[in-house]
């Protein structure tokens, strides 16, 4: 059962991963030399059960693609990259295509206050997708999926 002996070793790895640096984001420029890392993206100050319903009301009405609604939390998404953070952050803050699932930030929460946290990490894709699903379930955010895209 070698798929079975090779997740858990993955396993082990990401419990004993730490990030090469963390940081809370101030300008896109920070990003541009990331490729692997998981952002989380947190309301700051706000109203969890206002925010989940303003981002239900823009993913009924949009042409957007969103990500999918989970339920009320101050904790908004949480995810990873793999291909360069820079680009993917764009995407969620509104400046990407609206045919990439995202949050879309900039066309919905009029004034609130959001951070993104950034932590890099060193290590392979499966194990980077198992810190991110950790993280997830920890954090229980209030949109997005849990697992990666590439199944």
């Amino acid at each position: 059962m070698r798929y079975l002996d090779d997740l858990i070793e993955a396993c082990e790895t990401a419990k004993l991963a730490k990030p090469v640096q963390e940081f809370i984001m101030s300008d896109l420029d920070e990003l541009k030399n990331i490729k692997t890392a998981i952002y989380v993206i947190t309301e700051l100050d706000g109203d969890p059960s206002k925010t989940f319903e303003a981002f239900k009301a823009f993913k009924e009405k949009t042409e957007r693609k969103c990500a999918k609604i989970n339920h009320a939390s101050s904790t908004l998404y949480v995810g990873s990259s793999t291909t360069g953070l820079h680009k993917r952050i764009q995407q969620h803050l509104g400046n990407g295509h609206k045919s990439t699932y995202a949050l879309h930030l900039s066309h919905w929460t009029e004034g609130r206050r959001i951070e993104i946290k950034v932590s890099e990490y060193n290590v392979s894709r499966t194990v980077l997708q198992l810190i991110e699903d950790a993280k997830s379930s920890m954090l229980k955010p209030a949109f997005g999926k849990l697992g990666g895209n590439n199944k």
